[in-house]
Parts: structure tokens; C-alpha cells; sequence
């Protein structure tokens, strides 16, 4: 944008107006001192896109990263999900489900590098096995990697750890997510659809979190090609991200390795860790969801139709 057009654009924000190339996103101003989100995100759009966070991130480069734990001393057998499977059941169909979705995305992505890395937290034999043999699937370059050591926590820091000095999109996937066949490659497209239009790092999460269809707060729509994605400022640890943000903002990911920890489990809860992030960066979940968390029914989004991608990941 010249400077001509600049004296333009800053004078008609006084008039509550904004100035945007063709076919560029614009979003409403802000009022009445609105959520923090809302105004990092719209930040974001205000910025030149020369300014932004994203110069130099390598946006063809995804690491896919998943973590699996199936152990008889974790009940994975007698404690049946809302499928009505037991744990370890569901988590083959999950499993399978991203697998598909990752073989969607690598296909549609030719140009460009998509790898896996399967982190399993020292699953039970047989588990292990079955687990295998799923990944003999998986269409692009793979390795799969006996965690340092045991317990949720320390798995989340382990993968956040090796994202930490790439320069590459990373999804930092759990075990037990059902996947749309498109998840993957939508996930990746909207990424640098805002990259491109703001120059700038964003968080995506693959479904809306339950406390947003609990306690509704102001957001941003935006459309993508299949769908429409909102703003939110809440997530699990699943997350979409590039590995510069990992970098930049790990004070926000150290302390999940404290997750499953009796004692001091509340300092690696989400909003105490990852959730922080979206002071910082504008976050983004799909309407509807591209995958949907297969562990309690109230967990599900909206609109979300698990039972047909439950059907199709029979193992």
C-alpha cells in the first residue's frame, strides 16, 4: 500500500471505515472495550502484512504429530468410551481416521513436505502391535518414537520440545480425535489463507471446545473455502501451530509437563499454559468441526457426524 493510500486508510478509520485491497479480508472495528481476543485478532488484519510475524516461516513443511498410550494399567479395556468401545477400540478408529486424513492431505499436497511422527508412551505389546500396523498405512515419510518417559505431561513436552527448532507447520494431534478425511489438508489451506492475508502466526484447534457452546462470547467469522472458521480463545492441547510460535512463546508450553501430575496438575491446565497464547496470536476452530474429541459425549461439537467416520474406521 502506498502512502497516498495509507493518509486515505487512517482517515477514514476515524469515520469508523476501513481501507482494503480487493479481495482482501477487512473485519469490523472495535467498540466498547472488547474481549482481548477479539482485539489481537483484529490487530492482526489492521497490520501491514510486511509487518508480520509469519517473514520467513516455512509454510510447506508439515510435522504431524501423534500421541498414542494404550496400557492394561490404564483401565484401556474396561472403561468404554461414549462409542460404547473400550478405549483401546476407539483409539484405532481414531488413529485410522487421522491416518486418512493425513494420506487426504499428502496427496492433495504434492509440492510439499508432510511427515509423521507417532509418539507412544510406552504402550502394552499387543497396543503396540496393532498400532503398527495402522501406521503401515500411512502414505508419506513416518517413524515412530518410545516416549523418554511415561505420563501425559511428559509426552505434551516431548512433542512440543522437537517442533521447538524446526522451521515447519506443526499439528500436535492426540490419540483419540475422529478425523474428517479433509481435516488435515482444510487445516493447512486456512492457515496460509491468513498468512497471506495478515503476514502473521495463528493457532488453529480442529473443533469448537465445549466451553464455547456453553458460555458464548463475541467472535470474528471468517470464511475458508469449505467452511467457516471463528475466533476463540479457548482449546485442549491439540493444537495447529508453527514451530516459530512454539519457539517464541515456550514459557506457554514448558509447564504441560506437569499434566497428570496429582500435585500439581492445575499449572499445566490450558489456561495456564497454551491457552495463553491467544493474548498474543489470533485462534481459530472450524463450523462446523474438522475432528471431534472421542472421549465424552458432552466433549462433541456441534453438527459433527462421528458416527459416520466411526463407521468408517473400522479396524
Amino acid at each position: 500500500m502506498n502512502e497516498f493510500l495509507r493518509i486515505f486508510k487512517r482517515t477514514f478509520k476515524l469515520f469508523g471505515y476501513d481501507l482494503k485491497k480487493a479481495g482482501k479480508l477487512t473485519l469490523v472495528p472495535l467498540h466498547n472495550q472488547p474481549d482481548p481476543h477479539l482485539k489481537v485478532v483484529y490487530d492482526a488484519f489492521d497490520r501491514e502484512p510486511k509487518r508480520g510475524d509469519a517473514v520467513g516461516s516455512d509454510l510447506d513443511k508439515l510435522v504431524v504429530y501423534i500421541r498414542t498410550c494404550l496400557r492394561s494399567n490404564r483401565n484401556v479395556d474396561t472403561t468404554p468410551r461414549f462409542t460404547g468401545a473400550s478405549t483401546a477400540e476407539t483409539v484405532y478408529r481414531c488413529l485410522r481416521s487421522t491416518i486418512r486424513s493425513i494420506n487426504e492431505a499428502h496427496s492433495a499436497e504434492k509440492e510439499n513436505q508432510l511427515e509423521v511422527v507417532i509418539l507412544d508412551d510406552h504402550s502394552d505389546a499387543p497396543y503396540l502391535l496393532k498400532i503398527k500396523e495402522l501406521c503401515q498405512e500411512i502414505q508419506c515419510p513416518w517413524t515412530l518414537k518410545t516416549t523418554r518417559e511415561t505420563g501425559q505431561g511428559k509426552s505434551l513436552l516431548e512433542q512440543f520440545e522437537l517442533a521447538k527448532s524446526l522451521n515447519a507447520l506443526c499439528y500436535f494431534c492426540e490419540d483419540d480425535y475422529l478425523h474428517e478425511p479433509s481435516a488435515i489438508q482444510e487445516m493447512w489451506q486456512f492457515y496460509r489463507q491468513m498468512v497471506a492475508q495478515t503476514g502473521n502466526h495463528l493457532v488453529l484447534h480442529p473443533q469448537e471446545c465445549e466451553f464455547l457452546y456453553q458460555t458464548h462470547y463475541p467472535s470474528y467469522i471468517i470464511a475458508g473455502e469449505k467452511r467457516h472458521w471463528r475466533t476463540m480463545n479457548h482449546a485442549t492441547h491439540v493444537l495447529w501451530a508453527h514451530s516459530h510460535v512454539v519457539r517464541s512463546y515456550w514459557r506457554y508450553f514448558e509447564n504441560t509437563k506437569y499434566v497428570g501430575d496429582r500435585k500439581k496438575r492445575q499449572w499445566g491446565a490450558e489456561s495456564k499454559t497454551t491457552n495463553l497464547l491467544f493474548r498474543h496470536i489470533p485462534g481459530f476452530c472450524p463450523v462446523p468441526a474438522v475432528a471431534g474429541h472421542a472421549q465424552f459425549k458432552l466433549s462433541l461439537p456441534p453438527c459433527f457426524d462421528w458416527q459416520k467416520i466411526w463407521e468408517e474406521n473400522a479396524c
